[in-house]
């Protein structure tokens, strides 16, 4: 079974509180007519707001959260390992977890066991379940009980990705992405690969290959390690000014 918490890093109550400037002219005016934002406003155009809960993009907004819920889950026997961060067990029920943020992985004996967690969950989150444990931390898991085998997948980032860069599909299948050096049997010398004489990248070429290299070593390191050779391959400077070139994309 797999568990996941929405909105965790929201309205989780701060011991000190953080203030906020706003321009009022950077506001939707339904929103300023709502709020009565312009009585509110200072004379240069500036609203003052004062953060007392947890929201995006405060730097302490995960510690507190996961501290939160680690205080919640002890007050009904839920004990992290002392050994192992991250694992979870109960102090009597034959059930533990993998907690990633805010993702559960559950392993347990007895649905009522399992039923206890989700419910202690839910007395304070919303939080979304699923039974067959298909879906964990943003990848999809095939169990295969007989072959005793887990089988991580990403089936549709890879094709998003393609999407994104409007990558044309190849006419012939190609079953390998990193260029192949074909060798020579039988030649008692073999030579490398002739050295690329292509032009260095313009600005938009590079972009485009640092877009790549941030987007696929997530899949890379997760369920797809194939492509890890050519993505390392695309950000390896290859001597030329700009640190990359046009045979490489």
């Amino acid at each position: 079974m797999t568990m996941d918490i929405k909105d965790f890093y929201l309205n989780t109550l701060m011991a000190r509180y953080e203030y906020m400037q706003l321009r009022i002219a950077d506001m939707p005016d339904d929103v300023i007519e709502h709020y009565n934002l312009r009585d509110k406003a200072t004379p240069d155009g500036y609203i003052y707001c004062e953060i007392q809960k947890g929201m995006y993009g405060l730097p302490q907004a995960g510690i507190i959260a996961q501290q939160l819920l680690e205080e919640r889950l002890q007050k009904h026997g839920y004990r992290q390992s002392q050994t192992t961060p991250g694992l979870w067990k109960h102090d009597t029920c034959p059930i533990s977890f993998s907690l990633v943020v805010d993702d559960f992985g559950v392993k347990y004996v007895g649905k009522e066991n399992a039923q206890h967690l989700l419910d202690t969950v839910r007395h304070y989150y919303k939080c979304s379940c699923d039974w067959k444990g298909e879906q964990y931390c943003g990848l999809t898991l095939k169990w295969d009980y007989e072959g005793k085998k887990v089988h991580v997948l990403m089936p549709v980032y890879v094709t998003k990705a393609l999407t994104r860069f409007q990558h044309p599909p190849p006419v012939k299948s190609q079953d390998q992405p990193y260029p192949h050096a074909k060798p020579n049997y039988g030649a008692k010398t073999q030579h490398a690969m002739a050295e690329d004489t292509t032009p260095p990248l313009n600005k938009a070429g590079k972009k485009f290959i640092q877009e790549v290299c941030r987007l696929f070593p997530f899949p890379c390191t997760r369920s797809q390690r194939r492509l890890t050779t050519h993505t390392q391959r695309l950000s390896v400077p290859t001597g030329k000014s700009d640190g990359t070139n046009a045979g490489a994309m």
